[in-house]
Order: C-alpha cells, then sequence, then structure tokens
C-alpha cells in the first residue's frame, strides 16, 4: 500500500537545545490526539546546516539509512536525523491514524537562519513552540551534557567556552555553539515575524520545573487538543550524568565503543556501567567564575533586547 504522504504537522517544537525540550516531547506524546514523529528530531527544515560538515562524534549517533526506515514501519522510535528529502519527511507522518495534533520537535530550528522561513513556506498555518532556559545554564547544561556523551574532553569549562567561542567552522555539528544558541533574540523575532505572536507559544524552563503540569495543559489548548488529559510529568528526560573519568568517557565515544554499548548491551549491563563511571544526575558542580562572567558580557545585550521584545524581565539570567 502506498503511504500517505499528504499529511503534515501542524505544530513544531523549535527548540531551544537544552531547553527542556525532550521532556515536552514526552509529556505532549502521552495525548491520545497527538502525533509526534517517530524520528524525535528530524531537522528537516533547518537547511542551512550542512550535514558534510558535522563532526564523526556528533554525527554516529544519527539515524543513517533514512530511506529504509522510513519506507518501513517505523516502529523503531530515533532520537535524532537530519532528513533532506521532502518525500522522506512526508513519510514520518504516514502513520497518523486521525490525531488531531500532529507535530514533530527539532532543536536545530530555532538556532537555523532559515527554519522559520522554510516552515512557514510549507506549513503556513503551524503553531510553533518555543521552549526559553536561562542561557548560562543552557551552555553549562550543554557542555554537562557533551562530557556525558564523550563529545568533549576539555574539562575546565572556561576554556571550553573559550575555544568554542574562537572555533572554525562556526556551524551546528562541528562548533559546539555554547554561547552562539543562547543569543535568543534574533532567533525569536524570525518566528514572531513569520507567524505572529498568536500562533508562537513561547515556554520557560523555570515554569516547567516549578509546574510542568500547568506548562503542559498550557500546550495542549495551544495545540487544540483536550486540556483535562493529565500527563504524567513526574519524570524529567535526558538530564546527564557526570563522568568519574572523562578521559576515558572521551575515548569510548571517540573509538565507537560507547555507541556499540548504548546499542547492543543489556539494561542491566548499562546502569552497571552508568553506575562505575558516572557520578548521579544532581552532582552537576558549580559554573566557574570567570565561564559566568564571560558568557554574562557575551550575552547581555542579546537578553536585553529579548526582554523588551517580549515584555518580560528576564534581568535574573544575567545575575
Amino acid at each position: 500500500m502506498q503511504a500517505n504522504t499528504s499529511i503534515l504537522p501542524n505544530f513544531i517544537v523549535v527548540g531551544a537545545n537544552k531547553g527542556g525540550t525532550t521532556s515536552i516531547y514526552h509529556y505532549l506524546r502521552q495525548h491520545p490526539e497527538v502525533y509526534l514523529s517517530p524520528v524525535k528530531e528530524p531537522h528537516y527544515f533547518s537547511k542551512d546546516i550542512d550535514v558534510d560538515l558535522f563532526k564523526r562524534e556528533f554525527a554516529q549517533n544519527k539515524l543513517q539509512d533514512i530511506e529504509k526506515y522510513v519506507n518501513g514501519d517505523m516502529s523503531e522510535e530515533y532520537h535524532a536525523a537530519f532528513i533532506r528529502d521532502e518525500t522522506q519527511y512526508r513519510k514520518l507522518f504516514k502513520n497518523v491514524k486521525g490525531e488531531k495534533a500532529i507535530g514533530e520537535l527539532s532543536t536545530s530550528y530555532l538556532y537555523s537562519t532559515v527554519a522559520a522561513s522554510e516552515i512557514k513556506k510549507l506549513v503556513p498555518n503551524c503553531k510553533i513552540i518555543i521552549c526559553l532556559r536561562n542561557p548560562i545554564d543552557r551552555a553549562y547544561s550543554h557542555y554537562r551534557m557533551n562530557l556525558w556523551t564523550g563529545n568533549s574532553n576539555e574539562f575546565d569549562f572556561h576554556k571550553a567556552l573559550l575555544d568554542d567561542f574562537n572555533h572554525d567552522p562556526k556551524v551546528w555539528g562541528n562548533a559546539h555553539l555554547y554561547t552562539e544558541i543562547g543569543m535568543y533574540y534574533q532567533q525569536v523575532k524570525r518566528y514572531l515575524d513569520a507567524f505572529g505572536a498568536e500562533n508562537v507559544k513561547i515556554i520557560f524552563t523555570e515554569d516547567m520545573k516549578k509546574n510542568a503540569s500547568g506548562v503542559i495543559k498550557e500546550l495542549y489548548n495551544f495545540i487544540g487538543v483536550d486540556s483535562r488529559f493529565v500527563a504524567d510529568t513526574s519524570k524529567q528526560y535526558n538530564e546527564v550524568y557526570t563522568p568519574k573519568y572523562k578521559n576515558l568517557t572521551w575515548f569510548l565515544n571517540k573509538s565507537g565503543i560507547r555507541p556499540l554499548m548504548k546499542k547492543f548491551s543489556p539494561r542491566f549491563i548499562k546502569n552497571i556501567i552508568v553506575k562505575a563511571l558516572y557520578k548521579g544526575k544532581s552532582d552537576k558542580g558549580e559554573i566557574p567564575a570567570a565561564a559566568k562572567q564571560f558568557l554574562k558580557e557575551k550575552l547581555q545585550a542579546d537578553v536585553t533586547q529579548l526582554g523588551v521584545l517580549l515584555n518580560k524581565d528576564l534581568s535574573n539570567w544575567l545575575k
């Protein structure tokens, strides 16, 4: 039977990276009236992102054989792929069974300079969800994620910031963009300009932490599904562990051993490995003063502009 490729999303979560979007994905998908792409982050509309420039450690955890996947039953879910073909993208929604809200989530869309206009061209009436997090906390969380996955072996956060800020090429998938991803003003403005404030829902990670169920109810209302449904918001997703042996973690990822262990090891083996190699999720450490000062200086003007744009006091982000 030929796949139905006429269905497209009517809402998209566009970021920001490390802003709580994975938790939002899992809370939204619990709703019986919501369909979400089985590839959580297809990144289709970020057409200014050149996959040929990706570092190996960034690319190796992404779905590779996209054509085979979208022509199958798509029963196995994947975290991310960089889909470049419209027919392949449309097939992500071939299993829709009458759900009212059809969506996907790709964190590169907020940072991308073209994604807003590309979404507008293909799905002009799309609803847009943006999740913003204190950009200093976001950068540190992003850095810790890279230590956890072994995508960085720089164990001084301040030095990691400086190296990344001066990295060439300064592109998604090659540089980490610790600072730049948190420069939200132009990123948010692109979506407000393209879709109008009435079609853009901006939520804040801090509010999610305080009242996740209330925020998700707002999102259900925004995308037009029954807001009386109560999602289980007790679990936070995509939290990271701090490596006990950072060089070993980096080696396991760089050599390709860690992805194989992650894919083929039974759950109890994974739990043993995590306990042996990592500290608890709550052991995050403090952001070094020099790193915080660097980020404050780079982000201050942008935070001020964003506050004016959203008519919201964001000064607490810079304390």
